[in-house]
């Protein structure tokens, strides 16, 4: 048996979802909970509510009336006191002194770390910097978990950060102060990372190449129910502190206790690093748990096969070379290419990816696609809250679109290609976000444009979903197996640029209004044009090997000068 191209021949013969194939993939979905808990609860526990400076005590008041007349009139703000002192005959101004008797909320003081630790006026961009470091830790998070589970295994990662995330999740409820808050919100991020981006894998590997957009969509279903499932918790506590509200989502997690017990490694990831023993265990589990013959699965699988290997074969020596001294050279490199995966374990790293320039190109356009999708989902999703309306109504809408994006990538996976659909989505996020912009900024304080504005952008949110859920299946597969890990977890960190900069597309907003919803549709525009030169990888196996991603690109490039000459 050739291990390690023979796995989705296996699957299917196992059953494409069979009840362990399903046990391993829902153990991974749940997990997508703990990573939309961890990262949306800031939402809320980063609430900023309407404030003004508190009525000056008695310690406070002899110290503004030190050098003034006993008769003071004092005017609260937001940031400061206006201190105004009766004359005789006039009233002459005073004083303008920062709140010394701190702040006053229209919310109790513990309802966000925002209002407990007092971070506005002076300190008010501390709130954007929490949540900019927690999108640094999702970039460190990204590029350390892929590498490790891509040397080590995807089981070790994705079990490992979820005990993590959940130990984590306490140090943020229970940080004294704001330097220990944002210690742990930045671990917080990386762990988070770390589930999603290996989950992503570990369940894409688990299926045959035709049923990987099936994962895709129920990955982005679960998330888009985590985002949502966050507003009634949210609700229901809204009187309680923001520490128990972290405790209640933390808690969610609890199960990553037994994880290690029930979930599996990726038979894929052990076929292709020598491991066949411990694939033959796993295998053997999930053909008694799918009431089939082990015994008949593999000899079915090798008849499959030698089929399968023979139109390969045929495909390279048509795609890939002229005449038949080339036809030779790609049998042979073909035939000495499966002997080399049967004896020997390919390692690669980072630098892999800028040796090979197809490999290169491709990658960079897919760092700027996740960078845009990034910048351009959590800048519309956190500041929803900020919009007028209720708060949590608010956060709902923002989430429940996003269903309307899984069952449109559903459809859509069914038919047309990844790259396409990426295309798709993006034009119309662009088209989308541009008139919610335009309509916003001609509206002039008229209801109608300012409703038809929130629904275009919602469009556009809805639009960004889909295209932020399909780069997640879309990248993966532009990438052999021990590199996998590695390409989308370095796409997530240039994803995390993007995040990093999104809590600030507010502060923007406030002095250029029309600024954030333009630049993201430039760069939907841009992603949607640049996407048109990267391979299309719907109905292609994942490859294993470089030699085997480096044969495909060049079929790929066969097939389109081909299409070009007819």
């Amino acid at each position: 048996m050739d291990p390690s191209t023979n796995v989705d021949h296996i699957l299917r013969n196992l059953g494409k979802f069979g009840r362990f194939q399903a046990l391993q993939l829902l153990l991974t979905f749940v997990t997508i909970w703990s990573a939309a808990f961890s990262l949306m609860s800031s939402v809320f526990t980063g609430y900023k509510p309407e404030f003004k400076c508190s009525p000056l005590g008695n310690e406070s008041s002899s110290i503004v009336t030190a050098n003034v007349s006993e008769k003071l009139m004092v005017v609260y703000k937001e940031c400061t006191i206006h201190l105004f002192q009766n004359s005789t005959n006039s009233t002459e101004q005073g004083k303008e002194l920062p709140c010394p008797s701190g702040y006053q909320y229209i919310v109790p003081k513990d309802t966000s770390f925002v209002t407990e630790f007092d971070l506005v006026c002076g300190d008010d961009s501390l709130a954007e910097v929490s949540q900019m470091l927690t999108m640094a830790g999702m970039g460190l998070g990204a590029v350390l978990s892929s590498i490790i589970s891509d040397r080590y295994g995807r089981k070790v990662v994705q079990v490992g950060a979820h005990i993590a995330i959940f130990l984590a999740g306490f140090g943020v409820a229970f940080a004294p102060n704001y330097t220990v808050l944002i210690v742990f919100r930045f671990i917080s991020g990386a762990l988070q990372q770390a589930l999603a981006m290996v989950g992503a894998v570990l369940a894409m590997e688990w299926v045959p190449q035709e049923c990987r957009f099936l994962c895709e969509v129920f990955g982005l279903l679960f998330w888009t129910t985590g985002v949502v499932l966050v507003t009634p918790i949210a609700y229901l506590m809204r009187d309680n502190t923001w520490r128990d509200f972290q405790l209640v989502l933390t808690l969610c997690s609890s199960y990553s206790l037994i994880q290690y017990w029930i979930q599996e490694e990726s038979i894929r990831w052990l076929f292709i690093n020598g491991k066949t023993d411990q694939a033959e265990r796993i295998l053997r589990k999930a053909a008694k748990w799918n009431k089939v013959n082990f015994d008949d699965v593999i000899s079915n699988t090798e008849e499959e096969y030698k089929l399968t290997k023979t139109d390969i074969e045929t495909a390279s020596k048509t795609f890939t070379s002229y005449g038949k001294d080339g036809r030779n050279r790609a049998g042979a490199r073909n035939e000495n290419l499966n002997k080399e995966n049967d004896f020997k374990v390919e390692h690669y790293t980072i630098l892999t990816i800028f040796r090979s320039k197809s490999v290169l190109k491709n990658s960079i356009i897919m760092w700027f696609t996740w960078l845009t999708n990034s910048l351009t989902y959590f800048a519309l999703t956190l500041t929803s809250t900020t919009l007028a309306g209720n708060r949590f109504l608010n956060y709902f809408f923002s989430g429940a679109v996003e269903y309307i994006a899984c069952f449109l990538e559903y459809i859509m996976m069914k038919r047309i290609g990844r790259r396409s659909i990426i295309v798709i989505f993006n034009a119309a996020s662009a088209l989308a976000l541009l008139t919610g912009t335009l309509l916003h900024y001609f509206a002039d304080g008229e209801s109608v444009m300012i409703t038809a504005s929130v629904v275009f952008t919602l469009v556009g949110k809805a639009a960004i979903t889909g295209s932020f859920s399909t780069i997640f299946l879309y990248t993966p597969e532009l990438y052999p197996t021990n590199l996998r890990n590695v390409g989308i977890g370095v796409s997530s960190a240039f994803a995390r640029v993007g995040g990093m900069l999104s809590p600030f597309a507010g502060t923007l907003a406030k002095h250029v209004s029309w600024a954030p919803g333009a630049i993201f549709a430039c760069m939907c525009f841009i992603v949607t044009i640049s996407v048109f030169s990267l391979p299309e990888t719907r109905g292609v196996e994942l490859p294993s090997t470089m030699n085997e991603l480096k044969m495909w690109y060049k079929i790929q490039s066969k097939r389109k000068i081909r299409k070009q000459d007819t």
